[in-house]
């Protein structure tokens, strides 16, 4: 199995794991706007969160879309936040290195859905959504909340066709494009077992289209790489007509610089799929009880969909035949790999 060495993407993940960027100012000196609600139990929370005045968000949602959420939400509520973007592993490595030194910065946490989120309840760096008594939680979509009541998913970002727009002249409309014998030795693909979300996209194909389907696809002869960033950076370059997985927001930075670039968002589907937790230590817990409420409305969620353009649980951006990722068994990961050829 040929795997490209991610060298090749050290700019682009550079560029998205800028940090430090505020949404609403910084430092509570947004005015307050007269906020009044006939829920008590919301009122009281939007008085309290108004009285911290600031608050500070962890996220791994890419910088532009979320400080255009945070900014949203101080509109609305006068409370400012001060967003800090980082990819995964180094959001998860400073997260915990300041719980247990017990210098909690972030209010909140939003990341995809992980053994993050279970470890951080078990050593009390959580707080339950369930048990913080935030107005209207109990009306969220069941299927999107996790961890008994502790976390919710607030956006799903679904795996994507992408593909060279100067190479490819109409738009893919099946995923069954990749086994096309059309684009033999033109397909860049990430190894299935990159990330739990792509080993559950193979597993769907095969329930889908059958386990012929992935020979067909072997058949083609695909470079195979080690992550989203390398394939879809290489179909913009011209090495390739096809890429998998594709990330939307990968797609849409290139297509900002020029790149002949475009995905497409096809059924059945899956993801990562990205959740809010609220610190149990948290410096400002009432702003971040609303904040979590405002992304667990129906209104917060759709302003999050609208700016990503991803799905969100009330059904924005979605497409039909979504699957939530989950653990795929040794042995299907095997027969994933071999009818690939990716062993």
């Amino acid at each position: 199995m040929k795997i490209r060495n991610a060298a090749l993407a050290a700019g682009l993940v550079a560029a998205l794991a800028m940090t430090g960027c505020s949404g609403g100012g910084g430092g509570g000196g947004t005015a307050a706007p007269d906020v009044t609600v006939d829920d008590p139990a919301l009122q009281e929370l939007i008085d309290a969160a108004t009285d911290e005045g600031e608050m500070t968000l962890y996220s791994i949602i890419d910088e532009g879309p979320m400080r255009a959420v945070a900014q949203a939400f101080t509109d609305k509520y006068g409370v400012d936040v001060s967003v800090q973007r980082l990819v995964s592993a180094d959001l998860q490595q400073r997260y915990s290195a300041e719980a247990e030194a017990g210098a909690t910065v972030a209010d909140v946490v939003m990341l995809t859905h992980s053994p993050f989120y279970s470890d951080g309840f078990d050593k009390g760096w959580l707080t339950p959504l369930a048990d913080a008594d935030i107005p209207g939680f109990d009306e969220y979509p069941a299927d999107f909340v996790r961890n008994d009541g502790g976390a919710a998913i607030v956006s799903l970002v679904p795996t994507r066709l992408v593909y060279n727009t100067d190479a490819v002249e109409d738009e893919p409309t099946s995923w069954e494009e990749y086994a096309d014998p059309k684009y033999k030795g033109k397909l860049l693909f990430a190894a299935p077992d990159t990330s739990p979300a792509n080993l559950t996209f193979w597993s769907l194909m095969i329930d889908e289209f059958g386990e012929d389907f992935l020979r067909d696809v072997a058949k083609n002869e695909p470079t195979w790489m080690n992550s989203a960033v390398v394939t879809t950076q290489g179909v913009a370059a011209g090495e390739g007509d096809l890429a998998h997985p594709g990330v939307l927001a990968i797609v849409n930075t290139l297509k900002k610089e020029g790149a002949p670039v475009e995905a497409a968002l096809l059924g059945p589907t899956t993801g990562p799929e990205i959740g809010i937790a609220l610190s149990a230590e948290s410096p400002s817990p009432n702003a971040a009880k609303l904040f979590a409420h405002f992304l667990l409305s129906q209104e917060g969620s759709e302003v999050l969909a609208e700016e990503t353009g991803d799905g969100s649980p009330f059904g924005l951006n979605m497409v039909d035949g979504w699957v939530s990722p989950g653990p795929v068994n040794d042995e299907t990961k095997a027969k994933i790999n071999e009818l690939l050829g990716a062993n």
